[in-house]
Formats: C-alpha cells, sequence, structure tokens
C-alpha cells in the first residue's frame, strides 16, 4: 500500500509539473511602452524555455529563452532590427495571471531603454498549427512580393530581388510551428535562419507570420 501511494504520489508530482510547465506555450499579444511613451504592439511566440517575438510599430525581431518559476517568468531576449542586425539584449520579468496574462516590466542594454508591458494569450485568433500550412502563401506587400511554397511541410520560393527560399516547418506545440529557412542568392542576408511561425486570422483571412533571425540578421514575413 505504502509503495502504491509513493508512486501515485510521483506520477500525481511528474502530471503537475508537465501541465505547469507547458501553460505558458502559445502565443501571446499585447503592447508596451518605451520610457513611459505609446503604445507598442509586441507579439511573443513560447515553446517550452525557447521564445521569439516581433513588434511591428517598433519594427524589431526578438529571440531568446524564457524561465517560469511558479507563477513568475522572466524573457531574455537578442534584439534585432526587423529585417536587419542585431543591436542589443532586452530583459522581461513579471507575473503570469491566471495562466493568460503576462504582466511585467522590461529593460534594454545598452540603450537602457525601460517600459511595462501586458500581455495576454491568444487562443481564436491563432488557428490551430496543423496542415493547414501547406499551401501557397504570397505576400501582401507589393515592396516584398514574396511567394512561399509549402508542400509537406518543406518551403520554397523567391521574392522580387530573385532571392531563394528553402527550408522545412514543423508544429512545436497547438498553435506553432518551428521554421529553418535559408534565404540564397540575396547578398549579404544569404544564410539559415530559425525561428517560428503561426497563422493568424486577420479580416477573415488566414495571415502567415514569420520570424526566424540568425547569428548577424532577422527575418520577418507576413504571407496570406
Amino acid at each position: 500500500m505504502k509503495i502504491y501511494k509513493i508512486i501515485s504520489f510521483v506520477i500525481f508530482l511528474s502530471l503537475s509539473a508537465t501541465s505547469f510547465a507547458s501553460k505558458e506555450n502559445g502565443v501571446w499579444i499585447g503592447f508596451f511602452d518605451i520610457n513611459g511613451h505609446g503604445n507598442y504592439d509586441f507579439t511573443g511566440l513560447i515553446d517550452k524555455n525557447n521564445a521569439t517575438a516581433f513588434t511591428e510599430r517598433a519594427k524589431v525581431v526578438y529571440k531568446g529563452k524564457i524561465e517560469v518559476i511558479k507563477n513568475k517568468f522572466e524573457l531574455n531576449l537578442l534584439m534585432y532590427l526587423k529585417d536587419g542586425n542585431s543591436f542589443g539584449t532586452a530583459q522581461i520579468k513579471g507575473k503570469i495571471i491566471e495562466n493568460n496574462i503576462m504582466s511585467g516590466k522590461w529593460n534594454t542594454e545598452p540603450a537602457k531603454d525601460f517600459g511595462n508591458i501586458y500581455l495576454i494569450k491568444a487562443n481564436n485568433e491563432i488557428l490551430d498549427a496543423g496542415e493547414i500550412i501547406n499551401r501557397t502563401w504570397s505576400s501582401f506587400d507589393i515592396k516584398q512580393k514574396q511567394i512561399l511554397k509549402i508542400e509537406k511541410n518543406i518551403i520554397s520560393g523567391k521574392d522580387k530581388n530573385e532571392c531563394n527560399y528553402y527550408g522545412n516547418i514543423k508544429k512545436l506545440n497547438k498553435k506553432i510551428y518551428s521554421i529553418n529557412l535559408e534565404i540564397a542568392s540575396c547578398g549579404v542576408s544569404d544564410g539559415n535562419y530559425h525561428g517560428m511561425a503561426h497563422i493568424k486570422k486577420e479580416n477573415n483571412k488566414n495571415t502567415l507570420i514569420l520570424n526566424a533571425t540568425n547569428k548577424n540578421f532577422s527575418l520577418f514575413i507576413k504571407l496570406q
């Protein structure tokens, strides 16, 4: 009887830890301020202890790690200019409230900017990860004119500058895909990029959003 109780207790702890550890997985959408000014959009993608993020208004892409202990979290991120080079780091600390709100403060180095951040876990507007991603996606930004074909999770494509795209994509969790993408014949931005992607419902259309980085540069793509 004692052995049974011990085994049951260990299983309970294991299941509880798994459930708790996965609560931060998913897409988080909200806003932040910079030194007390403005509301800037922020979207964070989290899978286990890995994180990527982006803000379209502030034109920054992030990559880093998250640590969660009980209801507290800490994000440590590298910052890249959107479709540009790395320029600093950001740290975000705060609390997870009722498993669907992240509220905290952030600061950067070397710029020493700071502010507050508030994120809500997105559900209905983010489509479940799955085979829906396998199709041809086109950029709605006429300046880019990117076309990516995804078939059996294999990526191929090009843009108006004749840059070539190759890679693969796979499901990480319920809402997020991992992406591995090589850019070739494109000059300084050539290289292998790793990041995350999700599909968001916008204006009754499915929008595929990719954010990825390598050692030197970031990549941000929106396709429909």
